[in-house]
């Protein structure tokens, strides 16, 4: 008997690694919403709740630093495992991402989905502990 499914929110504003990241978790046992900008992903934030969130740094109406900052701030998501994907990794202070904002990995752009997935599977399984 499989496990159920877990769900994950992907926010990304490339529509095509949107459905890239969607296939390769879908693959990876997650029932997976997206959302094409960080307004619209924390809009589904509040009407669902997600065991995994990833998203993208650099998107319109909300980045992804605010989106996080936004989930981290609502009980339900302060545990939750958050990945960001980003190719603004020099732009960007990835100790105040991680410690201050508490996103669990940052996976940077272009990445393989073998990557990406290393880096959830990490995150779910320290969640775990």
């Amino acid at each position: 008997m499989s496990e159920p499914a877990r769900t994950a929110l992907v926010v990304d504003d490339n529509l095509a690694l949107l459905s890239v990241i969607e296939y390769h978790l879908q693959k990876a046992n997650f029932d997976v919403t997206v959302a094409a900008n960080g307004q619209e992903g924390w809009e589904l934030a509040q009407q669902q709740d997600f065991d995994l969130v990833v998203t993208d740094e650099q998107m319109p109406l909300m980045t992804g630093t605010e989106l996080v900052a936004k989930l981290r701030g609502d009980a339900r998501y302060a545990q939750t495992p958050i990945v960001m994907a980003t190719a603004k990794t020099l732009e960007m202070d990835l100790t105040m991402i991680r410690e201050d904002l508490g996103v669990n990995a940052i996976v940077v752009k272009p990445f393989s989905p073998s990557e990406l997935i290393g880096a959830i599977d990490n995150c779910m399984a320290a969640g775990k502990g």
